[in-house]
């Protein structure tokens, strides 16, 4: 059985993500840390993530989330989302391991968080996150989206909703399924590895995007706005 290195306290993910280009405030830190300990508990229990060690889900899944809260509260995408201080509702579908929604709190909190995920063992590991971690707002949703999203939305009816997924479905279906379940105010935001082109997806224009380093690889976030008749 291999042997995996101990979670991290605050001041190594600091260090560690540092060295990645970005510095971290302590709150920032402490809540990392304590994600990635919850991670490697789990590990032997549930598949959560691939990379063997702290240092790797830093690099390769937790950078993801700085990335994506810069792009919303500074970047492209701020101009799409509601004025700072109205609430924003984020559903993240398939959210698996708390990705990118876990780590994303410590970056960007604009109102109630779904982690949507229909693994009961993942929904343990989730509900033990934010129980521990003391994510306020934050909600875990077991179950069929179809079922679930409906009655997340009957109880916040009116607020801007923002449809996300890291790794859910592919992004064209994965716009066409947040169309079917999510009604105006909203918007959709795809993770992917592959540019996404204004035209590619019937019923949406690309309102905002940006790419990033991480990994080594290039990632890309694009967010999509309902096409309405007037557009």
């Amino acid at each position: 059985m291999a042997l995996h290195a101990p979670a991290p306290d605050a001041d190594a993910v600091s260090r560690e993500a540092l060295t990645l280009g970005r510095r971290l405030a302590p709150s920032q830190a402490a809540l990392l840390a304590g994600y990635l300990e919850l991670v490697e508990r789990f590990r032997s229990k549930v598949n959560l993530v691939g990379p063997a060690d702290w240092q790797g889900v830093l690099e390769t899944l937790v950078a993801d989330s700085w990335h994506l809260a810069d792009f919303l509260a500074e970047g492209p995408g701020a101009s799409v989302l509601p004025p700072v201080g109205e609430p924003v509702v984020c559903l993240d579908f398939g959210a698996g391991a708390g990705l990118p929604g876990v780590p994303l709190r410590a970056f960007f909190d604009r109102g109630p968080y779904y982690l949507l995920e229909a693994r009961q063992k993942r929904c343990v590991f989730l509900a033990e996150a934010v129980a521990r971690l003391g994510l306020s707002g934050m909600h875990v949703a077991e179950g069929d989206v179809r079922r679930t999203v409906p009655d997340i939305l009957a109880r916040e009816r009116g607020v801007f909703v923002l449809c996300l997924s890291r790794a859910f479905t592919p992004w064209r279906q994965f716009l066409a399924l947040c169309k079917e379940l999510a009604p105006p105010p909203m918007a959709v935001l795809a993770m992917t590895g592959e540019a996404c082109a204004q035209g590619d997806a019937p019923g949406f224009a690309v309102s905002a995007t940006s790419s990033y380093a991480c990994g080594g690889k290039t990632r890309y976030l694009s967010l999509f706005s309902p096409v309405t008749a007037s557009m």
